[in-house]
């Protein structure tokens, strides 16, 4: 159908708002709203030739993607209508009047950045260039590489260097990969194509926007071949269903990675790109508010996303997983606990908010305080400020894996260079990485560290994490994965574990926790050793929760990691477990806790946790400390307890607690790993089991009264009581026992017997029980 001007141009307004796009009319009335950059940018055309801004950021593909047939109002002759006013016009502000130079004289890519400036219309150059606020962060990214200076080496006879690198499995021909940039036809009419394009011959991965102006099956069509990877970035959408839907499409068309980027919630106050759109905007309508092309862009991206994201993300995709936008050491361990595949290393390229540290002084962040990041299965990329091959090597020799570039790609697409332009700025980069790998004198990158640098001049810019609480905690059992969990949920905490049976487990996949109080979580400790030999430093609380075995030599394989600040926490059963980490650390504070935890671990790093959950935590109190600073550190160490959200009291008389416990213990443990018989089929195997075992808990009550512990008789009942509701159970020494593993006996038994003798005590059942159980150890500790 034939439309005359007349008929398109009263449907000039949001109530009824017709464009027409080479020669087709559209009814975009319904879509005004949806448009991904707002309504403004779709009624300053209503009523008009739309065609030449459609084109400056769209590939034709879009209108059928994105327009319902129904839509197509009809045809209109070209040139009948007037145009919409084009911000994309060239002036001789923003343009040289001669042709732009050859790409041979071009030499590095600073050139590329001029060329552009000259050629761009101004709302793209705005766009690209514009930082947010006063643009410190944009250029204190490039300052950052400034202020680390190479040590070169010499007389290494290089006569080849190897610049090849791996991306999530993929292979590049250099530690680089083109950044996620949005509306790349702006610069040229390929835009994202002729980026893939250059990507594939050079052998570099694109990450490709979320707001790419050609869609992905366009952009894959581009490639060199089907096996060149290329990632998706994503923003999270208010509508989370696009989002999904974002995610699948790009699956489908063959992604190999997704990017989320999470470091502009909002978007910053980028006054060059607003200042622009204001006076074009003011043209048309003076009532208008201005916003820049980037806050027209990005006004669907939802700021109310947090870590649970990542899970809703891995449950939607099988792909690797990257987050752009870590910014501080704590979340990049964060990131690292989530099991994502990489993390970025950006301020968005300065354009988010304004003064935010440069992204290579969050990688030295990461080298002070969170090393094992360093060369772990989470790859770490950085962008930001990169213009040089010697940033890419400084960089790599700092623990990242590649760099980002994106402005450059923008650049060295624009002035009609296109594509070779692209493959001219990554061969000035290779030829920098490859001349100044000679220089420093490694034939590869992994030869590349921080001894060939000086890094001093940025190392005073970064952070102290004096805030930060270390905690070394030997024993990664069941008890002891639960109370790491519970730790390891504070921010403040950096949680070292010694691991032995369990350490490849722990290396590699965390500890995996499946919890009916917490839910189910998968955690990494900060750092997992597999013995106490590999610790290096000291800690500000030593846990201890292994078994009560050999503490004497426990006691002493943890001294490096005890100092007088260091306060020791015993989360053991039994009594007398205090006393050989006081006689070797007679300056340190201990607290002792007794627990009433049902965890048991089903595999090596594999928990699972009932709903029994509780402990009591105080103080072995030390004669030689102030009570004042006893109890501030006990008092610390609640507050983590607290924020990792277990159930505990502080008390003071621990000492009871402990022969509480330990009346339980005596009994149960010894008596089902003698019988081999759960609780409930000892009691009922005979007429004598249950007065046996009151005469035999009525012993060590006796023991710990005699030892000034203020216990009543009235346990027994208690204990039976509470024995005899429950379903017939097992218990630690039993499981090691079946599991031919050598068994508490020296603080369950051992301390009880030892203390009846020297009191002047008779306990022929207690006795009688440590001989048997002793003497069934003694057979266990001789097989291994």
């Amino acid at each position: 159908m034939r439309l005359t001007r007349s008929e398109v141009e009263r449907h000039n307004n949001k109530a009824s708002c017709w464009v027409a796009i080479h020669g087709s009319v559209y009814d975009v009335t319904d879509f005004v709203d949806l448009h991904p950059g707002g309504p403004n940018v779709i009624l300053r055309c209503a009523g008009k030739d739309a065609t030449d801004d459609f084109d400056s950021v769209h590939d034709k593909e879009i209108l059928a993607q994105s327009l319902t047939p129904s839509a197509l109002r009809g045809r209109i002759e070209p040139d009948m209508l007037a145009k919409s006013n084009d911000v994309n016009i060239i002036t001789p502000s923003n343009r040289d009047a001669s042709l732009p130079p050859p790409l041979t004289n071009l030499l590095n890519l600073h050139d590329f950045e001029q060329v552009a400036q000259q050629h761009l219309p101004p709302n793209a150059w705005a766009y690209y260039t514009s930082g947010s606020d006063d643009e410190i962060s944009k250029r204190q990214n490039s300052k950052a590489f400034q202020k680390v200076s190479l040590r070169p080496r010499i007389l290494r006879s290089i006569p080849a260097v190897d610049t090849t690198t791996t991306i999530l499995g993929k292979p590049v021909s250099l530690p680089i990969y083109m950044s996620a940039v949005g509306i790349a036809k702006l610069a040229h009419p390929d835009g994202e194509r002729a980026l893939a394009a250059a990507a594939g011959k050079e052998g570099l991965i694109q990450v490709l926007a979320n707001g790419s102006s050609i869609p992905i099956e366009s952009v894959m069509d581009a490639r060199v071949s089907p096996e060149q990877p290329i990632f998706q970035q994503l923003y999270v959408n208010r509508d989370i269903q696009k989002s999904e839907d974002m995610v699948r499409r790009a699956e489908l068309a063959g992604a190999s990675a997704i990017w989320i980027t999470v470091d502009s919630p909002v978007v910053g106050k980028r006054e060059m790109d607003e200042r622009l759109n204001l006076q074009v905007q003011a043209r048309e309508d003076p009532s208008r508010k201005g916003q820049g092309v980037a806050k027209t862009m990005a006004s669907t991206i939802s700021p109310f996303i947090d870590w649970d994201i990542l899970s809703w993300l891995r449950q939607l995709t099988k792909l690797p997983l990257v987050i752009k936008g870590i910014q501080c050491v704590e979340d990049a361990v964060q990131a690292y606990h989530c099991g994502v595949q990489g993390i970025v290393l950006s301020n968005h390229g300065g354009r988010s908010q304004d003064t935010a540290q440069p992204p290579l002084l969050t990688l030295l962040e990461i080298r002070r305080y969170a090393p094992f990041l360093i060369g772990s299965k989470m790859q770490i990329f950085i962008d930001g400020g990169i213009r040089r091959g010697t940033d890419i090597l400084k960089a790599v020799a700092l623990g990242a894996t590649a760099v980002g570039l994106g402005r450059p790609m923008l650049y060295s697409l624009a002035a009609g260079y296109g594509e070779q332009g692209v493959r001219r700025a990554i061969e000035i980069l290779r030829q920098e990485v490859e001349s100044n790998m000679v220089f420093l004198g490694v034939t590869n990158l992994r030869d590349l560290g921080p001894h060939l640098l000086n890094t001093a001049r940025l190392e005073r810019d970064v952070v102290g994490m004096s805030n930060h609480i270390d905690i070394l905690l030997y024993g990664l059992g069941a008890i002891g994965s639960f109370y790491a969990f519970i730790l390891n949920r504070c921010d403040r905490v950096r949680l070292t574990v010694v691991a032995r049976s369990n350490y490849d487990a722990a290396k590699e996949r965390g500890i995996f926790i499946d919890s009916a109080n917490h839910g189910q979580h998968r955690f990494r400790p900060h750092h997992v050793v597999k013995s106490p030999d590999k610790i290096s430093g000291e800690f500000d609380y030593v846990v201890c929760a292994h078994k009560a075995i050999d503490q004497e030599a426990v006691a002493s394989r943890l001294q490096p990691a005890v100092s007088e600040k260091t306060t020791i926490v015993i989360i053991q059963n039994g009594v007398g477990n205090e006393e050989p980490f006081r006689k070797l650390f007679p300056l340190s504070s201990i607290i002792t806790c007794v627990t009433w935890v049902g965890a048991t671990q089903t595999a090596p790093g594999t928990i699972k946790h009932t709903k029994s959950e509780d402990m009591q935590i105080g103080l072995f109190p030390n004669a030689a400390l102030g009570k004042s600073l006893e109890q501030s550190r006990l008092r610390a160490f609640a507050s983590l307890l607290e924020e990792g959200k277990t159930k505990f009291q502080v008390l003071e008389d621990m000492q009871r607690q402990r022969w509480e416990k330990v009346v339980w213990n005596a009994a149960w443990n010894p008596l089902t790993a003698l019988t081999l018989l759960d609780t409930q089929s000892w009691l009922h195997s005979s007429a004598h089991s249950a007065s046996l075992t009151r005469r035999l808990m009525r012993e060590v009550i006796d023991v710990g009264r005699k030892c000034g512990v203020g216990l009543e008789y009235g346990l027994v009942d208690e204990l039976m009581d509470k024995v005899n509701s429950m379903p017939g159970i097992g218990s630690s020494m039993q499981t090691d026992y079946k599991n031919s593993r050598p068994m508490e006996i020296d603080v369950i038994l051992g301390f009880p017997a030892k203390k009846a003798k020297e009191l002047g005590l008779e306990t022929p059942i207690l006795d009688t029980i440590h001989a048997l159980v002793r003497a069934v150890d003694v057979r266990v500790r001789a097989s291994l």
